[in-house]
């Protein structure tokens, strides 16, 4: 279903119909952004549980037993990704396509194995706007997720918080940039701009905005990322097409 399309649903003031519509669109993106309603159990990554440190941790060790070859740098990278992709994604289904913000502060993410898949939230707090009125609350409650995830890896590793804003704001770009590709008609100025509302909102620095580039090909954007995430290192792995150790990537920059 197109963003066009979505923009013109009419979302309902009960909770529960508009979680199952988010939950419905999510499963359209990848079937691994399976979401639920309800009670988060002790085992959830969720900023109401100071155990959620463990379950990460199963996460990096999970990583670093099954790629020992890409060593540490890569397996923090992954969790970090890992537990960052689901509140970002489900946050710009929501806002792009509903025009609504569901409870993503206290959003409840499931570890399984190594992946972390699956979401829940248990109130049925949402949030009705437009993407430009809904972006700041949405940063709040964003940096105040990233910031625990942060906290709780510090209980067993270092992690600096240049790191962290390095990868959110590559994340969020990309997230953008998937947006236009799924609807081209939404031009390079728009995403520009709500680039920049999205960059202010997690007090981030604009000059992430470099990032983006116009695709010689396309003539849509295109992200060269400033982090890297580490896949070369693993045994089958190979550079990304945004990264910025691409060789395409490295001539793009010059």
């Amino acid at each position: 279903m197109m963003l066009s399309q979505l923009h013109n649903i009419i979302t309902r003031r009960r909770a529960p119909s508009l979680h199952q519509k988010i939950f419905a669109h999510s499963k359209q993106v990848t079937p691994y952004l399976s979401g639920s309603f309800g009670a988060l159990h002790s085992k959830s990554i969720a900023i109401t549980n100071d155990d959620s440190h463990k379950e990460i941790k199963r996460v990096y060790d999970g990583l670093a037993q099954n790629h020992p070859e890409a060593g540490k740098a890569y397996w923090l990278t992954r969790t970090w990704d890992l537990v960052c992709w689901q509140p970002i994604y489900v946050t710009f289904i929501s806002i792009y396509g509903l025009h609504s913000l569901p409870d993503i502060k206290n959003i409840g993410q499931f570890r399984y194995k190594e992946f972390v898949t699956g979401y829940r939230f248990f109130n049925g707090d949402h949030q009705h706007g437009s993407p430009e009125e809904l972006i700041p609350q949405a940063g709040e409650a964003i940096l105040a997720l990233t910031e625990f995830y942060r906290s709780q890896i510090s209980e067993w590793t270092r992690i600096r918080p240049g790191f962290t804003n390095h990868l959110l704001a590559d994340l969020l770009l990309s997230s953008l940039i998937k947006l236009q590709q799924h609807e081209p008609s939404l031009t390079n100025d728009y995403i520009t701009e709500q680039a920049k509302l999205w960059l202010a909102a997690c007090q981030l620095s604009e000059s992430h905005l470099d990032s983006l580039k116009v695709d010689a090909n396309s003539g849509m954007l295109k992200l060269i990322r400033v982090s890297c995430c580490l896949v070369y290192k693993c045994e089958s792995g190979k550079y990304c097409d945004d990264c910025p150790r691409h060789p395409d990537n490295k001539k793009a920059a010059k």
